[in-house]
């Protein structure tokens, strides 16, 4: 029973995204996401017990990571390459509590906001994550690792540790670029085939005519600037004051 329920054996394989699981999980999350805001913003907790609780999500989502691959290698018996990060948001599961616990400022430009995004996509729109009736490991594995992806940088945005604003838009960029590689390079040579950064299928971003992947990546593009510039407008319009007096 146990084994079944490790593997995701449990329950009626299907499609139940937009159903009681993943609406229930999508409202905990939510709840979590605002309690982050409201430890973040709170005046009655200081900036060391703020790092406390960045350090207690950061070091739970890593240990959390190991745990899954874990699972995955002696339960389902996966191959040892299964532990590489195939996804975004395996890749960022692992990437992001780091770069809160090392507090790497480049790594926060490079990735948070990518992250972020892609844990509120997941929910939104979940790709063969809700595929079981039951709610297996499987599928609260990824509930808990998109999960991660949220609240470490909505909580370091809540408490003014870290705002992501326009001047860090290249790095992001950037970021986005060494997820391509991830997963359209390194994938590749470790021979996985799936289409890991859903440049080809999974989003709902279709031009008549124009190759998908080159449709999605434009969209991506564009958002990434907006998102950039809207998560802190005041830092960001005093960047563009500055540019322009520069010129």
């Amino acid at each position: 029973m146990l084994k079944d329920w490790l593997v995701g054996n449990l329950g009626t394989p299907g499609e139940y995204q937009y159903q009681e699981i993943h609406l229930i999980s999508t409202a905990v999350v939510l709840l979590f996401l605002v309690l982050a805001i409201f430890l973040g913003k709170s005046k009655k907790i200081n900036d060391k017990k703020k790092k406390i609780i960045l350090y207690s999500i950061a070091i739970f989502q890593l240990s959390f990571e190991v745990f899954w691959r874990l699972i995955y290698l002696f339960v389902k018996k996966d191959n040892i390459i299964c532990w590489w990060p195939m996804y975004p948001c395996n890749l960022g599961g692992i990437i992001l509590p780091i770069i809160a616990l090392t507090n790497w400022k480049i790594g926060k430009k490079m990735f948070y906001l990518f992250g972020f995004i892609g844990g509120l996509l997941t929910f939104m729109m979940p790709e063969g994550i809700f595929c079981s009736d039951v709610l297996s490991f499987p599928i609260l594995k990824s509930i808990l690792q998109h999960t991660g992806l949220l609240l470490i940088p909505c909580f370091e945005h809540s408490a003014k540790i870290y705002r992501h604003n326009i001047k860090d838009y290249l790095w992001t960029i950037l970021g986005c670029f060494i997820h391509l590689i991830n997963c359209e390079v390194i994938d590749r040579l470790l021979g996985f085939t799936g289409d890991y950064m859903f440049l080809r299928s999974g989003l709902p971003f279709v031009i008549p005519g124009v190759p998908k992947f080159i449709v999605t990546s434009i969209f991506a593009i564009i958002i990434m600037a907006i998102l950039s510039y809207l998560s802190d407008i005041k830092s960001s319009n005093k960047f563009f004051k500055e540019r322009k007096a520069t010129m």
